[in-house]
């Protein structure tokens, strides 16, 4: 319904006009352009927007020479309000409503005028849009019907200033305002919204990320809100909790309105309000509320004066809610002898622990759980009765370590309760999101008060158990029982036993007057701190509990539990005391086989690692520069190619053997134990030597018919000469024991910090060398080797490269040092040997038939391993002939040990393998062993050839070389032909077989068949 000028809802209608306007009569840009457009459309030389008030009709915005300010009464817009469409006058003065107005008889003289009524979206006509004209003339219908639709434009601009109003004063207000298109999914809102959610207007997130945001339960809520506001068109009103991603907790209350059209939803509208100072108030009232019925159940409690765990139990769980922690504790805080704090945990939460450490702590646990450490943050409670607050525990000085399988410490509250001037109890807090303070502890000082009261009561009841139970003990002393029952007088002596105690120890009663108990079973094996513990108990006429070992009259041992109290007499002094003994002799053997379990290594029944580091620390505590302790780490020389050869049987049974000459070695100064797989750990003081370790270690071992020679490494250091902590101590015999590898078997070394990085330097590049044999890295070059005569190839020699990733390729110099006297050297020949078969394989393909010949170490020649191996990998390539490989070995090899490097090489022999004698001449080999040596080739050194143009001396040698071989039937080759001066010099001599640069250079396998092609022009 249209509110016309003059109608019963002028009031109404006058506030609607304010609302639009707010009373601003400055030029608007936008309603410019539209009455400039009017005018131009009409063709008119006059526009007006005018608006009318209860005074006046004015002008927000005209176009030409129009008046601005018009009393109602004279003015043409209140009649175009008068009416609820277009008003046009073709002849103001032929029309006489309007032939009087001074606005058609003066200035400008209007005589033609048209207006569109200015009707609001709630039906209030607040102006007009008008044109004029100073002749008489009429509008075209398409003007009439252009002026009708700027009129609604200009209603439209009005209604776009109210909306930016009431938007900018929702976002004042902190009201977030949005809205969703359903078909698209597109979502608008407020900067309000944007603040809430801690993003800003450039962040580009759609909604669903956007919704991300809310913690999870509460962001499934909110989807399920929004589906059922399009799904079932149901609004809502809920809140919510979220997260910013600078990590701020907000709730927010979200409201949702589903807009619909033709009965479907199109759009969703709502608001947001930050309700977070809201929720804390409640979730404070809350807190206080949960506090206050906390403190009534403590009071309960106390009341009921009955000793109640569950009650604390239940205390403990509303801690927990109250500080919003993760777990905690409610304790006693008691005192030992030494009158030292100590916890006894009433209530704690179960948290995960190791299984050693929960059977540590669950065999207290009917009594509740016993903390004696004071170095710990709860220690620090106790100790120095004050409150302990350590957001940042893992930084804090006071902290302590914590017991194995202990979950995370990331914040920690400790409170001291006091009753009576005197700390009777602690609760410990642990892992709030929002850190503890001071206020935290105020906040709960009520409750503490409650617990204090609560624990005590406990106290008084247990003291008042405790006589009761002594009592009801006294009553039961007549009767028969399996435990020993012992009474004494007030010095300790016997005056009466029962049958069981008999039972126990095989002394009877008229044997047991008179005497102490500790007269009658204590023997060489009753540890004296527990005998001293029994013993002040006694004098201070308190009672006690121990574990005491015990000796029976006939000599043999059994494990005793003792519980003893004080009997009082008629003036509640002491009378005398009664103890009661239960034999636990199984249960310590079963926790000696927990022992051995978790202390002994089972193969070899030596100490294990866990062991070796506990006994370790107790030679170090107390050791001096005069009385010092020696570390020696050993390791058994190639035993994992012995398990290899022999299989893990043997291998265990020579470790078994090691263990049984260490323990022959160690007296009661000492100590020896197996670290790891062939590595054991030998601890004396004072000091022996590792030399004179190896030497009554190092002999033979038969095992399945066979000799075999173990040897060790040992790496030593020294305490307190190294004053490190026993971690570190062992390290450092460790890092001896690499020192002393790299020099071979059988050597040892004491450590040396200046070579700790030499060392670590030498077993990095050895892992480098490692990670190249398995990787591909490695290649070998080949050296051709020719009759000078014949110009025949009569083979060729491999030589391993390293095609380093980072260095290029390398020559065996350097790198093969490195891997000399360890198990890199045997992998080393054994990939050279088998690339090599390969490489004979890929030539035979390519119809090319020559030897290879390949250098094997002393070392590798001469292991028990050496054989089998060369075995296996020649039937893994059937159709290569032995003949075709060929081994170089140095002369050295077969001097170390003549009779194993004979046996071996007349294996080979047999084998068809060919034998060569490599760098001939630099051994000092008497002539009687080179007659014998199975060999097929002598091979001359390159130093003596490349020098024998110009030296006499190495001509000479070259010369009898030659001389030699020739008497014994052996050929000969020379190493180092760089020029065809040597070679007519070789061939002058007598020597046909050659190989060196001036021949060809060693080159990579691919080359070869090039290279023979070559030299079969050329020769």
């Amino acid at each position: 319904m249209v509110s016309l000028l003059g109608s019963h809802n002028e009031a109404q209608r006058l506030f609607t006009l304010k609302r639009y306007t707010l009373g601003d009569r400055s030029a608007d840009p936008e309603l410019d352009r539209i009455t400039r457009l009017a005018a131009t459309l009409c063709q008119a030389p006059m526009a007006l927007i005018t608006l009318v008030d209860e005074h006046q009709t004015w002008c927000k915005s005209k176009y030409g020479n129009a008046v601005s300010f018009t009393q109602r009464e004279h003015s043409f817009c209140t009649h175009t309000l008068s009416s609820a469409s277009l008003l046009e006058v073709p002849d103001t003065q032929q029309d006489h409503r309007f032939q009087r107005l001074p606005l058609v008889t003066q200035p400008p003289g209007i005589r033609f005028y048209a207006g569109m009524p200015l009707i609001t979206e709630n039906g209030y006509a607040i102006g007009s849009l008008c044109v004029m004209d100073t002749v008489p003339r009429q509008l075209t219908t398409t003007q009439r019907e252009l002026l009708t639709q700027l009129g609604t434009s200009v209603i439209l601009q009005f209604e776009h200033h109210l909306a930016s109003r009431a938007q900018h004063a929702t976002s004042k207000a902190g009201i977030g305002v949005w809205e969703m298109d359903i078909p698209s999914r597109v979502t608008h809102w407020n900067d309000v919204i944007n603040q809430l959610y801690g993003i800003g207007e450039e962040d580009d997130i759609d909604i669903f990320q956007r919704l991300n945001v809310y913690v999870e339960a509460d962001k499934a809520r909110l989807i399920q809100a929004l589906n059922a506001a399009v799904e079932h068109k149901r609004a809502f009103n809920d809140t919510f909790q979220l997260i910013t991603p600078q990590g701020l907790q907000r709730w927010v209350r979200i409201t949702g309105h589903p807009i619909m059209v033709n009965g479907s939803v199109v759009q969703l509208i709502g608001t947001m309000i930050d309700v977070t100072p809201r929720k804390r108030v409640e979730s404070q009232l809350l807190k206080q509320q949960a506090l206050e019925r906390a403190i009534m159940r403590a009071q309960a409690s106390f009341i009921d004066e009955r000793e109640n765990t569950s009650a604390l139990n239940h205390l403990l769980d509303d801690l927990l809610a109250l500080t919003d922690s993760e777990y905690g504790f409610i304790g006693e805080v008691l005192k030992d002898e030494q009158q030292a704090p100590y916890l006894v945990a009433h209530a704690i939460t179960d948290i995960t622990w190791d299984d050693e450490s929960r059977r540590f702590y669950d065999q207290n646990a009917p009594n509740g759980m016993i903390f004696s450490n004071l170095d710990t943050l709860f220690g620090h409670v106790m100790r120095h009765e004050e409150v302990v607050i350590a957001n940042q525990p893992d930084q804090d000085p006071r902290r302590g370590g914590l017991p194995p399988g202990h979950p995370q410490l990331k914040a920690f509250l400790g409170v001291p309760i006091h009753l009576h001037g005197h700390c009777i109890a602690m609760i410990g807090l642990a892992n709030r999101p929002n850190d503890y303070d001071r206020a935290l502890v105020d906040f709960l000082a009520p409750l503490l008060g409650s617990i204090g009261q609560l624990v005590n009561s406990l106290r008084i009841n247990r003291q008042q158990r405790d006589d009761q139970t002594a009592i009801s003990r006294l009553s039961m002393v007549a009767k028969k029982t399996s435990n020993g029952v012992v009474i004494t007088d007030a010095q300790g002596r016997i005056e009466w036993v029962n049958e069981g105690f008999t039972r126990l120890s095989g002394y009877t009663l008229d044997e047991a007057l008179g005497k102490t108990p500790g007269e009658l079973l204590q023997g060489p094996q009753t540890n004296p701190a527990t005998i001293a513990r029994i013993t002040k108990a006694l004098q201070q006429k308190r009672g006690f509990e121990e574990e005491v070992l015990n000796y029976r009259r006939d000599g043999s041992r059994y494990w005793v539990h003792i519980s003893c109290n004080p009997l009082p007499d008629s003036d509640n002094g002491n009378a005398g005391f009664i103890a009661i003994q239960s034999d636990i002799s199984d249960t310590k053997a079963h926790e000696e086989a927990l022992y051995k379990a978790a202390n002994i290594d089972e193969l070899t029944g030596l100490a294990n690692q866990r062991l070796v580091k506990e006994q370790l620390a107790q030679y170090t505590d107390g050791a001096t520069h005069d009385n010092a302790v020696s570390i020696h780490v050993l390791n058994l020389d190639d035993f994992k190619r012995l398990n290899e050869l022999l299989g893990y049987q043997a291998g265990n049974d020579v470790l078994a053997g090691i263990a049984r000459r260490l323990e022959g070695l160690i007296d009661i100064t000492g100590f020896c134990g197996r670290l790891s797989g062939d590595e054991f750990a030998v601890v004396t003081q004072p000091p022996i030597t590792a030399a004179s370790l190896q030497r009554r270690i190092h002999d033979t071992f038969y095992l399945a018919g066979q000799a075999i020679k173990i040897t060790t490494c040992v790496g030593t250091t020294t305490y307190p000469q190294d004053n490190v902590d026993t971690d570190t101590l062992i390290r450092h015999a460790y890092q001896a024991l690499y020192q002393a590898k790299t020099h071979g078997p059988a050597q040892n070394a004491i450590y040396n910090p200046d070579e700790e990085q030499s060392t670590r330097s030498k077993q990095k590049q050895r892992n480098a060398i490692r990670y190249g044999l398995k990787n591909g890295e490695f290649v070998l070059f080949y050296q051709p080797q020719v009759n000078l005569q014949s110009h025949c190839v009569i083979g060729v020699e491999a030589l391993i490269r390293w095609q380093h990733p980072e260095k290029g390729l390398l020559s065996p110099a350097a790198f093969l040092p490195l891997v000399e006297g360890t198990d890199l050297e045997y992998d080393v020949g054994e990939w050279v040997i088998e690339t090599a078969l390969k490489q004979q394989t890929l030539w035979q393909q390519q119809s090319i038939y020559m030897p290879i010949s390949v250098n094997i170490s002393p070392r590798h020649l001469l292991h028990p391993g050496f054989l089998p191996q060369l075995q296996t990998l020649l039937a893994a390539y059937p159709h290569i002939e032995p003949r075709q490989l060929s081994l170089e070995i140095l002369e050295s090899a077969t001097l170390d040990d003549m009779q194993a490097a004979l046996a071996v090489l007349s294996a080979c022999q047999a084998l068809g393998i060919d034998v060569a004698l490599d760098d001939f001449g630099t051994g000092y080999s008497s002539l009687a062993y080179f007659r014998h040596l199975p060999v097929q080739l002598i091979k001359v050194d390159r130093d003596f050839v490349r020098d024998m143009l110009d030296s006499q001396n190495d001509r000479a040698i070259v010369e009898s070389i030659v001389f030699l071989a020739k008497k014994f039937s052996r050929p000969v080759l020379a190493e180092g032909v760089e020029t065809m001066a040597h070679a007519s010099a070789l061939l002058a001599l007598g020597c046909h077989l050659a190989q060196g640069y001036g021949i060809a250079r060693p080159m990579p396998a691919l080359d070869i068949p090039q290279w023979l092609q070559q030299w079969k022009l050329t020769s």
